[in-house]
């Protein structure tokens, strides 16, 4: 049996938002795995 899981990154949650000339910037925050994807690979293993 195969199971996939489809995930996504995101920034990191405790990251904060700019708005330069009306471009929206996340700075250098990491990009981590959301947080619920991360409770469906759990379940999928």
């Amino acid at each position: 049996m195969n199971i996939v899981v489809c995930v996504k990154q995101t920034p990191d949650t405790a990251a904060t938002i700019t708005v330069d000339g009306g471009k929206v910037s996340w700075g250098d925050a990491p990009l981590v795995l959301n947080p619920w994807d991360e409770y469906a690979v759990e379940e999928a293993l």
